[in-house]
């Protein structure tokens, strides 16, 4: 990996501060998330972003969408990219208004949300903000693929959820290692997701009509936005309001 002028920082710090590189990395975030909102609060134009974003109906929203933000869409992201409509921390609290949304879409962003507090907070606000009928639709890496993997002879199985995009018997010493980056990455996600699991916690949270889907197939508004990348080794699942 390519050590940049932030990694390079990161990496004196940790050596001479003597902290633990996972909190860290935790910290920055932190920090990162403070800032953001406390821009909502004294910043302008950030408060005129979000009060544009409450006010708009029949969205269709992307959330933690990175530098995949679609035009027409509102693109949230805790981070600056291309095409976001604004940063915002959604880890208990979405921006848009009450019964606002067509459609939620929610790509490899709710395995970083904390157990207790974070995820159950970010599904009831997803329910807040959709109109009824409104779809969400909650794509994780698919913990079942990554366990058979794990228990298939030889690295084939495992491989192929690389997707081309990378080999992990060329990364990695022993399948265990492939399984623990997809399911904790260094601290930035909070474990792995199965149906059974994802189905449970949209049913708890109240969503109805859950069902499992495949990649860019589904019953969201406009269509499906499914990133290739994620095809090979992701969970795909919708429910509605």
């Amino acid at each position: 990996m390519e050590m940049t002028p932030k990694r390079r920082l990161g990496a004196y710090l940790t050596e001479t501060l003597a902290i633990n590189p996972q909190v860290f990395r935790m910290l920055w975030l932190e920090i990162r998330a403070a800032w953001i909102r406390l821009r909502g609060h004294i910043d302008p134009r950030q408060i005129a972003r979000v009060r544009a974003v409450k006010k708009r109906r029949n969205v269709l929203a992307n959330i933690g969408c990175g530098p995949t933000g679609l035009d027409g869409w509102v693109n949230i992201d805790l981070f600056a990219a291309p095409g976001v409509t604004v940063r915002f921390d959604c880890r208990r609290r979405l921006p848009m208004a009450d019964a606002s949304c067509r459609g939620i879409h929610v790509e490899h962003y709710f395995e970083h949300l904390e157990f207790h507090v974070e995820r159950p907070q970010f599904l009831a606000d997803c329910l807040r903000c959709l109109e009824p009928g409104g779809v969400l639709r909650i794509i994780v890496p698919d913990g079942r693929k990554f366990m058979e993997a794990y228990v298939a002879p030889g690295w084939s199985k495992m491989n192929e959820l690389g997707g081309g995009y990378y080999v992990p018997e060329n990364e990695y010493d022993q399948k265990i290692q492939a399984v623990n980056h997809t399911f904790l990455q260094s601290g930035e996600h909070f474990g792995g997701y199965d149906t059974d699991y994802l189905g449970f916690l949209l049913k708890k949270a109240g969503f109805r009509d859950i069902e499992v889907m495949d990649w860019r197939k589904g019953n969201f508004p406009g269509g499906c936005i499914d990133i290739e990348q994620h095809r090979v080794y992701s969970l795909y699942m919708e429910a509605r309001r």
